[in-house]
């Protein structure tokens, strides 16, 4: 009897370390604020890239939001003039409107206060590196992490950052 069990319990640990694998193949986008963990809905995730210059100069978009209403939680990058995967940043030096490349960060409504971080009118410096892109299917993953300053002048640490989209 016990030898019967044997193959059913088998079955069951494939199945499950197949689940855990299909779960990591989730869209997904995820950082800390200050230490502070924030992972965007599932739901609110998107990621581009573009390779057209009639579409844009080679565009790669991150983007993804919590919560809802006049409270969302947004978040984006935009990497202009990325062909391949490699090490890009985003370099806008405080009180400067502009930055040393066209490379943008933002994130809205932190608090209700304190409702833009990043953008072309705060700093932001911000290392993001692109392990994998595909334009069919779309395929963007990164890991990212910097700084940005807030419309309320104080600046936020953004470390751990992890992204993975596919359509």
């Amino acid at each position: 009897m016990k030898y019967k069990l044997i193959p059913a319990f088998l079955m069951i640990l494939l199945n499950i370390s197949c689940s855990k694998e299909q779960s990591s193949d989730k869209n997904h986008l995820s950082f800390k604020i200050d230490g502070t963990y924030w992972e965007s809905d599932a739901d609110e995730i998107f990621g581009s890239y573009h390779l057209s210059e009639a579409i844009g100069p080679k565009i790669i978009n991150i983007a993804g939001a919590k919560g809802s209403g006049a409270t969302q939680q947004a978040f984006n990058i935009n990497l202009f003039n990325t062909d391949k995967e490699g090490a890009y940043t985003v370099n806008i030096p405080n009180g400067s409107t502009a930055g040393t490349n066209q490379n943008v960060a933002q994130l809205a409504n932190l608090t209700a206060s304190n409702y833009l971080c990043g953008g072309t009118l705060q700093g932001n410096q911000l290392t993001i590196s692109i392990t994998k892109v595909s334009i069919s299917p779309q395929i963007v993953e990164a890991t990212f992490s910097g700084i940005m300053q807030c419309v309320e002048g104080n600046i936020i640490s953004v470390t751990e950052g992890k992204f993975r989209y596919q359509e």
